[in-house]
């Protein structure tokens, strides 16, 4: 017995069949828009309120995330500009950052007066004499952190700054909570509970360390430190970062992996990260548009293709803060589609939590 009857796959019907199908596909499509690609990249708010422009480049770029607090927009109401940043995106899963260490790098005071953040160095200092006491009053400090974060907002924290000292005369000695690796780690992994319990994810930095006498914002860096002692003496203070799926990587040439490039374009050192610590979570080189990121040297596009064609999951290009939004468009644009299409199954690992 035939399945079909002649008259049944005539040349008619079988038109008939196809624009019914594509009918159904179409209203499906209504239904079920697909949806955009999500760009792995982390912008500042570079003008607050948002112009028209600034709306229209985001939806287009649509973007992983923002870092807030940089620059600096007096009155910003975060919550009012998450809800207006989902109706230009038309997505609630995008997150925002913020760097927030205590000491020097407190970005809260912009959004609530007067907050006290004393420097991670405090708790190390205390820690000398105390270190229970220590540990108590950091996870303290964190919670209470977390809790002022989770109220503007804020999803993810740029810290614990896990890294150890390497002596007093470092650039930023107070961002560090002590040069004993040991205690370094204990007041990192204590402070990172506290923000998580506070209701925000750390993300530990900067992998896998690289104090210096000099700043590199505005310098080259270069760790000359053997595989094994990356491996057993500084890798371990990162082990936590695990439980929170992010790491931001250090800005420095490592000789003992790659001569050659700076570890934001260094293949052998996201696979020592990803193969040797091992970690499997989000990797976010620190901004690069500083100089130990060859931030002079390329243009903005160029870096993150080729900080992503090295294996991060997503990149922080910092543009100028009185950049055209057309501008900074053509420059993420360079950014192949391999690595944008490789994003979409990374972009889940980080959840916004509020």
């Amino acid at each position: 017995m035939r399945f079909f009857s002649k008259r049944a796959v005539t040349y008619k019907n079988f038109i008939r069949l196809l624009v019914a199908a594509a009918v159904l596909f179409g209203a499906f499509r209504a239904v079920f828009p697909p949806k955009r690609p999500i760009s792995p990249v982390i912008l500042l708010i570079n003008r607050y309120p948002l112009q028209e422009d600034d709306k229209r480049f985001l939806k287009r770029i649509n973007p992983y995330g923002f870092l807030l607090s940089i620059p600096i927009h007096p009155g910003m109401n975060t919550l009012e500009l998450k809800k207006e940043l989902e109706e230009v995106l038309e997505r609630k899963d995008f997150l925002f950052f913020i760097d927030q260490e205590g000491g020097a790098v407190n970005r809260l005071k912009h959004f609530i007066s007067g907050f006290d953040a004393p420097a991670p160095q405090t708790f190390g200092e205390l820690a000398k004499t105390d270190l229970n006491k220590a540990v108590r009053q950091v996870h303290e400090y964190g919670l209470r952190t977390g809790r002022a974060l989770k109220e503007l907002g804020i999803d993810v924290v740029f810290a614990p700054l896990a890294e150890a000292a390497s002596g007093d005369d470092i650039h930023h000695r107070s961002r560090y909570f002590s040069a004993d690796p040991a205690v370094a780690k204990a007041l990192a992994d204590a402070f990172a509970q506290g923000l998580d319990e506070g209701g925000v994810t750390p993300c530990y930095k900067h992998f896998p360390g690289a104090p210096s006498k000099t700043d590199s914002h505005k310098t080259a860096q270069r760790i000359d430190d053997s595989p094994e002692t990356l491996r057993t003496e500084k890798a371990p203070l990162f082990a936590n970062a695990a439980r929170w799926n992010c790491i931001m990587t250090a800005h420095a040439v490592y000789p003992s992996l790659d001569a050659k490039n700076a570890s934001a374009y260094s293949p052998a050192f996201y696979r020592f990260l990803r193969k040797e610590v091992p970690f499997q979570g989000l990797i976010l080189p620190d901004a690069l548009n500083m100089e130990a990121a060859e931030g002079g040297s390329a243009s903005a596009g160029a870096r993150m293709n080729k900080a992503l064609a090295a294996g991060a999951d997503a990149v922080m290009p910092f543009f100028n803060f009185s950049a055209d939004p057309q501008d900074m468009e053509a420059e993420i644009r360079q950014i192949s589609p391999v690595y944008v299409k490789r994003f979409q199954k990374r972009a889940g690992l980080l959840k916004r939590r509020n």
